[in-house]
């Protein structure tokens, strides 16, 4: 809880810069208080089955990552999955390897907890992260739309990308 001021700044300063382009005019103030509010934050902090992480390098606070703790992977029989909810850092840091050491730290926590897949939801016209998804081994598991009001129509259809780590969803 201590954290709230510094999670709510950083998940804010590394999300606008990579998404705002997704929404109608209210839209993003919509969305940022979604999921950055006081409200929903202290929830979310105070709810066993999540995890949020501030991204630190170099002395500087450069992303957010949330992480679902158990979530089962939607039309599948894959109960005991790891939910990668949130991954975002500020653009600077973009195609420096801190997605993919995220990434990996996800799978270390997706195993600490023996979880059989860790999955996540990807907007379909996001080709760069779907690409680097893809080389961090996920596959496409299904297709999905966003329903969210102020979002643009074209950008509503999503991904849902998974890696499992046992003969279980391959």
């Amino acid at each position: 809880m201590e954290d709230l001021l510094e999670l709510q700044k950083i998940g804010i300063e590394s999300y606008i810069p990579h998404y705002s382009y997704l929404w109608k005019i209210g839209g993003l103030d919509w969305y940022l208080e979604r999921c950055f509010g006081d409200e929903y934050l202290k929830n979310e902090i105070a709810d066993k089955n999540v995890e949020y992480y501030i991204v630190s390098s170099e002395g500087k606070n450069i992303g957010v990552l949330k992480l679902v703790l158990h979530k089962p992977l939607p039309d599948s029989d894959i109960e005991n999955a790891l939910y990668l909810e949130k991954i975002y850092f500020i653009p600077e840091w973009t195609g420096k390897g801190v997605g993919r050491e995220l990434i990996n730290f996800t799978f270390d926590r997706a195993r600490e907890l023996k979880r059989d897949c860790v999955w996540l939801v990807a907007m379909d016209t996001s080709d760069k992260p779907v690409a680097a998804y893809e080389r961090a081994g996920f596959r496409i598991h299904s297709k999905g739309r966003i329903d969210f009001e102020l979002m643009k129509e074209e950008f509503r259809g999503t991904l849902v990308m998974k890696r499992c780590f046992d003969k279980n969803g391959n």
